[in-house]
């Protein structure tokens, strides 16, 4: 994505997204190790749904359990399998975990983990499909999209501990 057409300004850097009138269709945090270019703010948002996120964005990144779950999205692209891991992976509530191997078995396939890891690293809604919350077996964390700096910041908001490098 090299527009947006909505910033939100976080401690860490800006997020950029997308909304379409459906929902979310992207969301990137930034990461500092694959910069990219500025993005270009482009077309008007769809204000009443761009306006609901800024309110859980403020109350996520000020320590409060949002839910995002009933927060409509637009994906896009992904394959049916991506989809239905990201729609579990929606499920997992604020400060918890599941490995990715669990998250497979709740979605049919209890062999692919590694799909599934596959899968959440093609999350275009970070935060909103909470993948931070996926951790590898034994607690480690695992991968993910816009790094680990940001899982592990993301999981301490939550007040998730116990988690391994």
């Amino acid at each position: 994505m090299d527009a947006a057409n909505f910033r939100y300004d976080t401690p860490h850097g800006p997020i950029y997204g997308y909304l379409s009138n459906e929902g979310l269709r992207e969301l990137r945090l930034p990461d500092p190790a694959h910069p990219v270019q500025p993005y270009l703010l482009h077309s008007r948002p769809n204000h009443i749904l761009g306006r609901r996120l800024m309110r859980l964005f403020a109350d996520y990144f000020a320590g409060v359990a949002v839910d995002f779950g009933e927060f409509p999205l637009d994906p896009a692209f992904g394959t049916t399998f991506q989809r239905a891991v990201w729609d579990a992976a929606r499920d997992v509530p604020h400060g918890q975990t599941v490995t990715y191997g669990k998250l497979a078995a709740r979605v049919g396939s209890p062999s692919a983990a590694r799909a599934v890891g596959s899968a959440l690293g093609e999350n275009p809604f970070c935060i909103v499909v909470p993948c931070h919350r996926i951790l590898a077996t034994g607690g480690k964390l695992g991968g993910f999209s816009a790094g680990l700096d940001w899982k592990r910041r993301l999981l301490r908001l939550e007040g998730i501990e116990g988690w391994k490098e």
